[in-house]
């Protein structure tokens, strides 16, 4: 899970607590902070498990990427900053293994940012489908497309967070 300054607290922390209660379930939590002190945009201060910088792919094994939302999103995408070029780095390399990609609320631009959910069934807050070419359906409160999963806001969380368990258990 990638955690920037401005995240949503809700989707980030109740997707990480509905899934550790899973056996076999870890959630490993990355910022570029170097403290890895994270806070939310409701003022929470966490701190993450690793620094997103230092993750070697070549050594450690991931099985899915969780991208809660948040003004960072949008934060991110208007920088187009090294920030940005180390996400949509991770998330080439979770695409391209053919590993789950869990985003809610915001978080789907990125994924739209280098074409991933081209012709693919996707849902997010609303106002961040200008990001995404793909096929939006804004009745959904959480979709399953291929490898890829999507969900609107903080009020689809639990719907989010089922989708992504019932993609990791069967």
């Amino acid at each position: 899970m990638t955690l920037y300054n401005n995240f949503q607290e809700i989707e980030a922390l109740v997707t990480r607590n509905t899934l550790i209660k899973q056996p076999n379930i870890e959630i490993i939590t990355t910022t570029p902070n170097l403290n890895l002190e994270v806070t939310s945009s409701h003022g929470l201060t966490i701190k993450a498990n690793k620094n997103i910088n230092s993750i070697d792919f070549n050594k450690e094994k991931y099985d899915f990427l969780i991208l809660p939302g948040g003004p960072y999103v949008k934060e991110l995408l208007d920088q187009n900053d090294k920030n940005l070029k180390k996400l949509l780095e991770i998330v080439h390399y979770f695409f391209k293994n053919k590993k789950i990609i869990a985003a809610i609320c915001a978080a789907p631009a990125f994924l739209g940012k280098i074409g991933l959910l081209k012709n693919k069934k996707f849902t997010c807050f609303p106002g961040y489908q200008k990001y995404i070419e793909g096929i939006y359906c804004s009745d959904k409160k959480a979709i399953i497309s291929d490898n890829f999963i999507t969900s609107r806001s903080p009020e689809t969380v639990l719907e989010f967070s089922q989708k992504i368990l019932s993609k990791l258990l069967f």
